[in-house]
């Protein structure tokens, strides 16, 4: 099943030798990024990539869990993330539609496009409810709004790319990669979605979010 999938990678390293000779490993979609800040949300980064450093994101049809072995002529990324684009699993066919119609397609590589990269693991009280009590959490209910419902009042300045890691491999250290992109005169309105998404009193779903951070750059080809 998985096969079928698009399947990205994001590499990171402060040498642009290191992660540009991944350029042809990818067939779809290879961007290019200048990182500028990484920002602690639940826990810390694993290792902290600092600012100035250099980024590289591709998609590909073709399964893969690990690069090439390393060495003093071929040294491996500081840091690597990988995932796959599946269905929406909370998403029922009113809202998937909605979606379709209105999300903002991803920008073209600019000094004004922010890309962010969330990493996000969630914790086993989670993964313990059933898909019909986690799908709750989704969804508008009295005296709160849910994550779709906050969500869907900025797709349409804001594009969004969600890959799942959990089932993938179980040395990951993260379930969910989430990819945003916007012009940087949005990036006001972005704050103000993470902020919504957190608020616990509206979206009680992040309080199951035990390990979260940001990885802000600018995407520059």
């Amino acid at each position: 099943m998985l096969r079928s999938c698009t399947w990205v990678h994001f590499l990171m390293d402060s040498d642009e030798r290191t992660v540009s000779r991944y350029l042809t490993r990818g067939t779809d979609h290879p961007n290019r990024y200048r990182i500028l800040d990484v920002v602690p949300v639940v826990g810390a980064p694993p290792v902290a990539p600092s600012g100035g450093m250099c980024g590289l994101r591709y998609e590909t049809t073709v399964p893969s869990s690990s690069l090439a072995p390393g060495g003093p002529d071929h040294p491996l990324p500081i840091m690597h993330f990988w995932g796959v684009a599946q269905h929406l699993h909370y998403t029922d066919r009113h809202a998937r539609v909605d979606l379709e119609t209105r999300s903002r397609h991803e920008l073209p590589p600019s000094e004004r496009t922010v890309a962010v990269l969330i990493p996000i693991r969630k914790s086993a009280a989670w993964w313990g409810l059933s898909q019909d009590k986690r799908q709750e959490f989704f969804l508008n209910k009295a005296r709160r709004e849910g994550h779709i419902a906050i969500g869907s009042r900025y797709v349409e300045g804001i594009s969004r790319r969600l890959y799942h890691c959990r089932y993938l491999d179980p040395a990951s250290p993260y379930d969910f990669l989430t990819y945003f992109e916007f012009d940087r005169l949005d990036e006001p309105r972005f704050r103000m979605l993470l902020s919504e998404l957190r608020d616990v009193r509206n979206n009680p779903e992040w309080v199951y979010v035990e390990h979260e951070y940001e990885i802000w750059m600018t995407k520059v080809g």
